[in-house]
């Protein structure tokens, strides 16, 4: 069913391929702007979801799909124009790897499709769209230098605690009595 919230996804997932193509062509403060309408969209989607009962399981499914699509993206131009350390890239698209292949392991044994992002997971999703906000800001405007790289590290720190945090919530999962 498309509602509100499901529409405000699919407006986040249209606008990655804007912010893409606006990057590309060095259109800085365009693409900073897609960007944030993107990020800020996410918020919008769980809120109207929430709190107006608009949660479908085409949501559920969306909305990881569209925060990965706009985070990988975003990552992978920065370190194209090496804004971000190719290792930056690596952790995220594995943090990715590690959530994505551990619930298609977890489903394909518990047949369970239910996804719980963890409190730490969402902090980290945060600071990415923090991170990769103050990068794309240090490309057009003058803002304190110091700033993005500091946030690209908390960002970094967390995605890999929240990829480990994951790889043994799923293990655990896997090894509990009612998946065998």
């Amino acid at each position: 069913m498309v509602n509100l919230a499901n529409l405000l996804t699919l407006l986040r997932i249209l606008l990655i391929p804007t912010f893409a193509t606006l990057f590309l062509y060095d259109r800085h403060a365009e693409a900073c702007a897609a960007f944030v309408v993107a990020a800020v969209t996410d918020v919008l989607d769980g809120w109207v979801a929430r709190s107006s009962g608009q949660g479908t399981e085409l949501g559920k499914f969306l909305d990881p799909l569209a925060d990965k699509a706009l985070l990988l993206t975003s990552f992978g131009l920065l370190a194209s124009v090496r804004e971000v350390p190719l290792w930056a890239l690596v952790l995220v698209c594995s943090r990715e790897i590690v959530i994505v292949g551990g619930w298609m392991v977890g489903h394909l044994v518990t047949r369970n499709r239910k996804v719980e992002p963890s409190p730490l997971g969402k902090a980290t999703t945060v600071m990415q769209v923090a991170a990769v906000t103050a990068l794309l800001f240090n490309r057009y405007t003058v803002v304190p230098h110091s700033i993005a790289p500091r946030a690209l590290d908390v960002a970094m720190a967390l995605t890999a605690i929240s990829g480990l945090d994951y790889l043994y919530r799923g293990l655990k999962e896997l090894q509990s009595p009612r998946s065998s």
